[in-house]
């Protein structure tokens, strides 16, 4: 999932002097200009960092089409990287035509190649039946596999699997592990859902630090649905951050 602005970085330092790094991270433009060299000559990390420069609009005229063409090239090396973001483009129908079929072979592939994301995504589309064929216990293997490389969201997702029984009865303790797992990494759910328990228990200092964390990484939709299910708590600490939410999410994003 890549949330927020924050300041640029440079993606690739071809010189060492501090002057020409500084001038990377602050010019996209300049910053496109070399990606776009560097891409032609071939190198893979160029070809997706350009790919995602077209694809944003960042340091250059948006082009989904020429993105993905370039997404393609890079995944001709064998990037798992790539091959996701081939599969991205798939699903998602950016610079091509949506085809879940392609996405899933391109998720799955990625996957196999070790690669977090990929193993999440094709979860996701197993788990909403886009498409692809898999039953609940093969996309819980993937989310475990996504996990098990640091990806926060499948954490989540493993928590709700757990609390809600999948492939067995509840498991609210494992359910509690993964959430806290999450939200350790900086997942907005996993912060919640943290939260969530700790309140149910009676621990409102505990959940109000992960409310405001969890306010804190969200988008402003999460945080609208956040504020309106606190909004008539009986707690006074818990309606302040309703109204904390009800702020961010009139704020931004």
């Amino acid at each position: 999932m890549r949330d927020e602005a924050a300041p640029a970085k440079a993606v690739f330092t071809w010189e060492a002097a501090p002057h020409y790094e500084a001038h990377l991270a602050g010019d996209p433009a300049f910053l496109g200009t070399r990606m776009q060299q560097a891409a032609v000559d071939g190198d893979v990390a160029a070809q997706l960092g350009w790919a995602h420069m077209l694809l944003e609009g960042h340091g250059t005229a948006r082009d989904p089409e020429a993105a993905f063409r370039w997404f393609q090239l890079a995944a001709r090396s064998g990037s798992a990287e790539a091959i996701n973001m081939v599969g991205r483009c798939y699903e998602l129908g950016w610079g091509t035509a949506r085809n879940a079929r392609m996405a899933a072979q391109c998720f799955r592939a990625a996957s196999e190649l070790g690669h977090a994301w990929a193993s999440f995504n094709l979860a996701m589309m197993m788990l909403a039946g886009d498409g692809v064929e898999g039953e609940r216990s093969e996309a819980l293997t993937l989310l475990v596999r996504s996990a098990r490389r640091g990806n926060a969201k499948a954490m989540n997702y493993i928590g709700e699997a757990c609390e809600e029984g999948w492939l067995r009865s509840p498991k609210v303790l494992a359910a509690r592990r993964w959430y806290l797992r999450a939200a350790r990494r900086g997942c907005f759910r996993g912060a919640f859902n943290t939260a969530r328990h700790l309140m149910a228990e009676g621990d409102l200092e505990g959940a109000t630090r992960w409310l405001r964390r969890s306010i804190e990484w969200a988008p402003g939709s999460f945080c609208a649905e956040l504020s309106t299910y606190l909004a008539g708590h009986a707690e006074p600490r818990l309606r302040e951050i309703s109204a904390l939410a009800r702020e961010r999410a009139g704020s931004g994003p």
